[in-house]
C-alpha cells in the first residue's frame, strides 16, 4: 500500500467527511473516487487558479517579510510568500490577522490590513490606494 501525503486542509476536510459518514479515511477516499468516476463523470476538471492580478504588496512582522497581491476590484489579498503562500483572503485585514497569528500565535491578531500591508512600488501603506466605498 502506498502512503499518501496531503496538505493539512485536505486532511482536515477528509477527516470531517469520514466522521460524518462514520468510516475510515481510506473508505472516504474510496467513496470520493467512486463518486467522481460514476456520479460526476460529466463534470469538467477544475481550471487551474489564475495568477493573482493586482497590486504587489508586502508586510514585515517580527522581522519576517510576507509578500502578497492586493486586488482592488474585489478588495481581496492573496499571500504569495511564507507559510500562507497561495492563500486568498477576502480582505487585507483578514490576511493581516492570519499572518500575525501564524508568526506570533499568542498575540491578539487584530490589525487593519490597510495599515499592515505596504504597496511594493511606493512603500506607502495600502491605505494610500484604497478606493472609497
Amino acid at each position: 500500500m502506498s502512503k499518501l501525503e496531503l496538505p493539512p486542509q485536505y486532511l482536515r476536510d477528509l477527516t470531517l467527511i469520514a466522521h460524518a459518514r462514520d468510516e475510515s479515511l481510506a473508505e472516504t477516499v474510496g467513496f470520493l473516487l467512486e463518486y467522481f468516476r460514476l456520479g460526476a463523470a460529466g463534470m469538467t476538471p477544475k481550471a487551474a487558479p489564475a495568477e493573482p492580478q493586482g497590486v504587489p504588496v508586502y508586510a514585515i512582522y517580527q522581522g519576517q517579510r510576507i509578500e502578497g497581491t492586493y486586488d482592488p476590484m474585489s478588495n481581496s489579498l492573496t499571500v504569495t510568500s511564507g507559510a500562507l503562500a497561495g492563500e486568498r483572503f477576502n480582505t487585507p485585514s483578514g490576511a493581516a490577522k492570519a499572518a500575525v497569528a501564524g508568526i506570533k500565535p499568542g498575540v491578539a491578531p487584530n490589525r487593519s490590513g490597510f495599515d499592515f500591508w505596504f504597496v511594493t512600488s511606493t512603500g506607502e501603506t495600502l491605505r494610500s490606494i484604497r478606493k472609497a466605498r
